[in-house]
């Protein structure tokens, strides 16, 4: 390779102080915090559903298994922020009140920055 040409590559920038914030809700609700976070300018955030229920609650219908609404997210937000957004989930959306959900911060080592192409509108699908 020519040197032209290594120095023509973009490199990924390496941003060393953000935190994953991780939040699992157990009766949903996952799809209106990310909305929150978009609307505050934090877009690296992803959340998918899993199966399970907090210890003691009882499945209903006699013992039968129910399909639970347990929604697992995680945003990835700047150091500086990260007790203000941590601080705003856990008011905002209840998570004070017991089996709502559970919430964590943790450092992450290494991250690269999500960009969104530009012109494209938000639209939200909460009606």
């Amino acid at each position: 390779m020519s040197q032209e040409s290594t120095s023509a590559t973009k490199t990924i920038p390496r941003i060393d102080y953000t935190r994953l914030i991780t939040l699992v809700m157990y009766e949903g609700g996952a799809e209106a915090i990310m909305e929150e976070l978009y609307r505050r300018g934090i877009n690296e955030a992803f959340f998918y559903s899993a199966r399970g229920k907090p210890i003691g609650r009882s499945s209903a219908a006699g013992g039968l298994p129910e399909i639970p609404k347990t929604e697992i997210l995680h945003a990835v937000v700047a150091a500086d922020q990260a007790d203000y957004i941590y601080s705003m989930i856990y008011h905002d959306f209840k998570l004070n009140e017991p089996g709502v959900g559970m919430i964590s911060v943790n450092k992450l080592v290494r991250s690269s920055r999500l960009e969104l192409p530009q012109g494209i509108p938000f639209v939200s699908t909460l009606g």
